[in-house]
């Protein structure tokens, strides 16, 4: 269970940065209530998933989860580069986080 909230945690991480960027430096309300209401549940969730997972790989896992989306949202959703190089790196972080997940105890 505690990975599936971690999970979740690195899901909410993505939403907060998504919601960022349509808050246009929180100018506009919605999308800015909604960077802070997702980025509270995000942490709660990583802290819940940290009572059982190492501090360390739950925020490696954390971190990786948002950057991974993040980046795969901006190049489906918002038209970012989807370069060769930029999906190398990308599969990095996958292989990273999974290593991450299969060497803790």
């Amino acid at each position: 269970m505690p990975w599936l909230i971690l999970i979740v945690a690195g899901l909410f991480e993505c939403a907060w940065v998504i919601a960022l960027n349509y808050s246009s430096g929180f100018t506009k309300s919605v999308p800015a209530v909604l960077t802070v209401l997702f980025m509270v549940i995000s942490m709660f969730l990583l802290s819940l998933s940290m009572k059982q997972i190492p501090m360390g790989t739950a925020y490696g896992v954390w971190t990786g989860i948002g950057t991974a989306g993040v980046v795969i949202v901006g190049m489906l959703w918002f038209g970012e580069s989807k370069d060769v190089m930029r999906i190398l790196f990308l599969l990095m972080i996958v292989i990273g986080v999974f290593g991450l997940r299969i060497s803790s105890r």
